[in-house]
């Protein structure tokens, strides 16, 4: 410090939260807890009833379900699990192939209060053997989890920095064996004291000194605040060498037939994979550890849509008569309402027997595909991504129970937070019905999108498109409305002018 300085220490900044982490309460339970619905060894129930339910590791402040009889349904986030520890979420993978994903927040802030390890567990049923993997914020593959006792698995979160605190879990059957459909898994948290925190001790130090020196005001702040980003920026250094060492050691504690000793980068791999080649069980392994989810997740859909789905769709038109040279050239557009249209079919009588399966089997399972594949909407931000897909959501489930479409700019908030301007009979329903999970996301995703309406009166509405040729199905991506670069700017949080130093990394979650 310069002369004249006053030298501040941070040492005892958060040091009062050292048995258990400080954690408030979400509006949800509070209200939960005010109405007598919250207790002790609670379960959650999966999400099963939005549009994208939990197979995309993309959908965050998804709420789960806990049903009261009594009481009445709560509706809590993921987070609740590291608030009541007794509490679990259960879930069940509906086939072989079947993968959930769980997105979620560390629910307190880590930087005051960097003293904790956050470990996820899973019970499984008997006789299974599925995974839990992590990735962390920024796509990476973080931790696996291992067999801790008989049926159950757990993982730690890695405690590596402050900053990181956002992260979703990937469940799915190892070895691909028939799933039952009493085969239900549960997830749970258990927080406890972490040994070493010497490296994000100097963080939290650095930080409540900075915070002390603006707090009095002292003509010196600056060097405080440039120890802190100094810091900020080893520890972003400091995270990437700790996901490269951990890769590493799980290459090498596979076993020695499994570990890739071929020339392509995960990328080749991934490129390869979603061109449709079967991989070998030593590439699927190098990629399950070295490659990001938000590309590992897309060239899976590639294929899934290249020869699973299309492969399906063939063989139910055969089952009605038409080949896949009556379809050849085909393209089909799915609406934000959900309205399918299909074109490029000579036959009418076909064309209009094709549009009527996909309407009524196939539509949401396209769409899955197309925001899995399109780049225009991989691109987006995690927070722009979670408006576009809130309105397909609404204006599908509007349009179901209006039987129109329903303009989202005439909607609006009264003074009590109820939904104005919708049809009388779905405005009642929405409004008034209790103990509906489908209803309690709808509204929820209805107040966001009419304030987010309010802000920016660009609205970023898509249609899922493809096309049929060489008997496979291939995105077409038709883009955005709206102009996504101003959303990008409105919606994004904006450190621009923050003074705190912002890791580089790219966020997936």
């Amino acid at each position: 410090m310069g002369a004249g300085t006053e030298e501040i220490h941070g040492s005892g900044w958060g040091v009062a939260f050292r048995n258990k982490p400080i954690m408030l309460k979400t509006n949800k339970e509070v209200s939960a807890f005010l109405e007598g619905k919250i207790k002790k060894n609670m379960v959650m129930q999966e999400d099963t009833c939005t549009l994208s339910t939990n197979d995309s590791y993309r959908n965050r402040n998804t709420t789960y379900e806990i049903p009261n009889s009594e009481k009445g349904s709560a509706f809590l986030d993921f987070g609740f699990l590291m608030r009541d520890e007794t509490s679990s979420i259960k879930g069940r993978l509906d086939s072989a192939k079947d993968v959930d994903f769980y997105n979620f927040t560390i629910p307190y802030n880590r930087t005051l209060q960097n003293d904790f390890d956050v470990e996820i567990y899973m019970e499984l049923p008997e006789g299974c053997n599925y995974t839990m993997t992590l990735y962390d914020e920024y796509g990476n593959q973080v931790g696996k989890a291992e067999w801790d006792g008989k049926n159950r698995k757990s993982l730690t979160i890695p405690g590596w920095d402050t900053s990181t605190n956002k992260y979703c879990i990937k469940i799915e059957n190892e070895n691909g064996e028939e799933i039952s459909p009493d085969d239900y898994y549960k997830i749970g948290c258990r927080i406890s004291e972490k040994k070493d925190t010497e490296k994000t001790d100097a963080v939290r130090n650095a930080y409540g000194a900075w915070q002390i020196a603006k707090s009095r005001g002292l003509p010196n702040q600056q060097e405080y605040l440039d120890r802190y980003n100094a810091l900020l920026q080893e520890a972003e250094a400091d995270y990437a060498k700790e996901v490269e060492t951990l890769h590493q050691k799980q290459y090498e504690s596979l076993p020695k037939e499994q570990q890739y000793k071929g020339g392509k980068t995960a990328e080749e791999l991934l490129q390869e994979l979603a061109d449709g080649r079967d991989l070998n069980e030593a590439e699927r392994e190098y990629i399950k550890i070295f490659a990001n989810l938000s590309d590992f997740e897309k060239a899976k859909q590639k294929a899934a849509l290249k020869n699973d789905f299309s492969q399906e769709f063939v063989q139910e038109l055969e089952r009605q008569g038409i080949s896949k040279d009556d379809i050849e050239g085909m393209n089909v557009r799915i609406s934000g309402s959900g309205a399918v249209t299909v074109d490029g079919i000579k036959d009418e009588a076909v064309r209009k027997q094709v549009e009527s399966l996909i309407k009524e089997k196939y539509g949401n399972q396209m769409y899955q595909y197309y925001i899995g594949i399109a780049d225009s909407i991989g691109n987006l931000s995690p927070q722009v991504y979670e408006y576009a897909t809130e309105i397909q959501e609404v204006m599908r489930y509007l349009k179901g129970a209006a039987g129109q479409d329903i303009d989202l700019k005439d909607l609006y908030l009264t003074a009590d937070g109820r939904i104005g301007g919708l049809p009388e009979k779905v405005e009642n329903m929405v409004n008034n019905t209790k103990n509906n999970a489908k209803i309690d996301c709808i509204k929820d995703m209805l107040t966001d999108i009419i304030q987010n309406i309010g802000r920016h009166q660009d609205i970023p509405y898509f249609s899922s498109a493809f096309q049929f040729s060489g008997g496979e199905f291939h995105v077409a991506d038709t883009g955005f409305a709206a102009d996504t670069g101003t959303l990008e700017r409105e919606l994004s949080p904006s450190y621009a002018g923050s003074q705190v130093y912002r890791y580089k990394f790219k966020r997936v979650l």
